[in-house]
């Protein structure tokens, strides 16, 4: 199977960021959801509740973060001082806070930016580290693949066990259940429902991509083959 894509997610639940590479760890690929705006009630905030969350795209800088707010605004974040516990989905994940005024006006909501605690043994991943989307389950859909917001895109079926590249193993765990963010235009923030969801519910019992364990971590690129067993 040959990468066709590889997606990063600093923030959880904004823009994705395609990348020709990226190193693997056990925490997932580098890069991917290490922050995450967190409201008064402690839950990190999701594309499910603010879907224009879409619209922020962030920026890597080697001082921080910086955050394009749907091309209005542009803020940089550098300072994680506040110690804080994220709920993720009843997980609780240790991270630091920056207040980002500009950001809870942006989306109407009182929140704070969280940065992953170099400590933590997980990201702020709803699931498991990695998600592998194939390119053959996307046909039919009517819709792209930024929709589904995998980190790994193969060309191939989803009928395998392992993946194996020239450094890494990645081992199925259990398919990708899938919910209204599915519906939720990737640029826009629009709702634009009922598909894709209506026929993955319909035909493939709600699921779309696998999520998997690192078994060994390493190099990745795209255009990479993969061994699938």
């Amino acid at each position: 199977m040959r990468i066709s894509a590889l997606y990063v997610y600093p923030v959880k639940a904004c823009r994705a960021l395609e990348v020709e590479s990226a190193v693997l760890g056990p925490l997932g690929l580098e890069h991917d959801r290490r922050f995450v705006f967190v409201g008064e009630d402690g839950l990190a905030l999701t594309q499910r509740e603010h879907p224009q969350l879409a619209t922020i795209r962030p920026i890597l800088t080697p001082d921080g973060l910086q955050l394009d707010l749907g091309g209005l605004a542009q803020l940089s974040v550098s300072e994680f001082k506040e110690p804080v516990d994220v709920d993720v989905w009843g997980k609780r994940i240790a991270g630091r806070a920056a207040r980002t005024q500009t950001v809870a006006t942006y989306l109407g909501t009182p929140l704070r930016l969280v940065a992953l605690d170099p400590q933590a043994t997980r990201s702020f991943a709803d699931s498991r580290p990695v998600l592998v989307a194939s390119t053959a389950m996307l046909a039919g859909l009517g819709v792209g693949m930024e929709r589904f917001r995998p980190n790994v895109v193969v060309d191939g079926a989803e009928t395998w066990s392992t993946l194996d590249g020239k450094a890494v193993r990645l081992e199925r765990d259990k398919p990708c259940g899938r919910c209204e963010v599915t519906t939720i235009d990737q640029t826009t923030g629009e709702r634009r429902g009922p598909e894709p969801l209506r026929t993955l519910n319909e035909r493939f019992a709600g699921n779309f991509g696998i999520y998997c364990r690192v078994a060994r971590g390493g190099a990745l690129r795209r255009g990479e083959t993969l061994q699938a067993s």
